[in-house]
């Protein structure tokens, strides 16, 4: 009898939804929707968890805290008690009920840290959410950051790259300060993430230095630190019904629902670089009432894309963090024959919102622009630098350093 071992591989958290009762995941920092969920180590800013459940009728849910390694799996050399103090288990208490709006739902928040839960380590952090009464059902995960600051980090994105210059594409280049951090093995204790536009289909983890002086790390000219430049973002905003802006044709009332309509997305791979202002793939929730979380109406809002024929060798998405940066069911369009044209309906929170059409070619993780917008080295885009730390024989990954970079901006 043969037997055969099978390797299971780590699960990877990311911030996500996993049932389709609740909506409009936001995971950011001090309340704000624009800013990526890192906070500083012992310092007084807080990362604000929201969703909400389809429904008027409120649910008891609780949540866990894990800390996580720098590839986003569980950390499993740490107790709980290492990394925090507070109960395993906590409730959600601060929730409320939609009022006034088409579409009835239950909104919940949550700020971490709380009285109920402090950090003690810098690094990834995943919070996973259940029904109170069902521990084992996961039903939401979001995905935080707590950083030390301890190493020095600039850099710049350049369109010279390996590609050429002044092409389609932008090299990232930059050097960690190592002199107020002992760092003695850096191809081992350091791990480097970058993520364009929080993009991870297109993320580069792992990357080493090209070369190392006794006190600095130099980042320069690296084949793997070469992104798709891309175009500007797409933009709609239906915070106002009747005063609408950005891509969007119509918004009619369809009982009982709100329906806005996109302008149809088009080949733009020959159109030269038009710069606009964007919000590199976020959203904002905010409407025409001042009660934020719970007078604010969702819409459906449907996306298309004309093409004569599907096309075969892969799969056309909406991207951005409408879907958490993730290329899934939840923002996958489909072909219709009868139209012509690819489609997606999604239910989203009256806001404006960032997005593009990205093409995931068949069998790939990365997706490309090149079928869709295009690409021009003159896109704005944000680089968002992540190094993590674990000192030979350390149990975990520190974050020590967390930089933005731009372009055009």
């Amino acid at each position: 009898m043969l037997l055969v071992s099978i390797a299971v591989q780590a699960q990877k958290f990311s911030s996500e939804l996993f049932s389709d009762e609740l909506k409009t995941l936001v995971v950011c920092r001090n309340g704000d929707d624009l800013q990526d969920p890192v906070i500083r180590l012992g310092g007084d800013e807080f990362v604000h968890i929201g969703f909400d459940l389809m429904s008027k009728q409120p649910r008891d849910y609780s949540y866990k805290i894990f800390h996580c390694n720098a590839d986003w799996t569980k950390t499993s050399t740490l107790m709980r008690m290492d990394y925090m103090q507070g109960f395993e288990d906590n409730p959600i208490e601060e929730y409320e009920s939609s009022f006034n709006t088409t579409f009835d739902y239950t909104h919940y928040s949550l700020a971490i840290p709380n009285e109920d839960v402090q950090l003690l380590l810098s690094g990834n952090y995943v919070v996973q959410i259940f029904e109170t009464d069902a521990p084992d059902k996961v039903v939401a995960t979001a995905c935080f950051s707590i950083s030390e600051d301890k190493l020095a980090l600039e850099g710049e994105v350049s369109p010279n790259t390996v590609h050429g210059v002044k092409t389609k594409y932008q090299q990232v280049n930059f050097e960690i300060d190592c002199s107020q951090f002992a760092v003695t093995a850096p191809q081992e204790e350091l791990k480097i993430l970058v993520r364009q536009n929080g993009r991870t289909d297109n993320q580069v983890f792992g990357v080493e230095p090209t070369y190392i002086q006794p006190t600095k790390l130099v980042f320069e000219d690296n084949k793997k630190l070469v992104f798709e430049a891309g175009k500007e973002f797409e933009k709609i905003d239906f915070s106002h019904i009747r005063n609408f802006s950005g891509a969007i044709e119509t918004i009619k009332f369809h009982h009982p629902y709100y329906h806005v309509d996109v302008v149809p997305g088009e080949d733009r791979t020959r159109k030269e670089y038009y710069h606009s202002e964007d919000v590199d793939g976020r959203f904002k929730i905010h409407g025409q009432s001042i009660w934020t979380d719970k007078e604010i109406d969702y819409s459906v809002v449907h996306f298309t894309f004309p093409a004569e024929e599907p096309w075969l060798d892969g799969a056309l998405y909406v991207g951005g963090y409408l879907n958490g940066n993730r290329l899934d069911k939840n923002n996958k369009m489909q072909y219709s024959f009868e139209r012509k044209q690819y489609e997606l309906t999604m239910v989203l929170k009256n806001g404006g919102y960032n997005f593009q059409y990205l093409f995931l070619p068949a069998g790939l993780k990365c997706a490309t622009l090149s079928r869709t917008s295009g690409s021009c080295w003159e896109t704005e885009n944000e680089y968002k630098i992540y190094v993590y730390f674990r000192s030979l024989g350390g149990q975990y990954d520190r974050l020590v350093a967390v930089r933005n970079l731009f372009f055009n901006k």
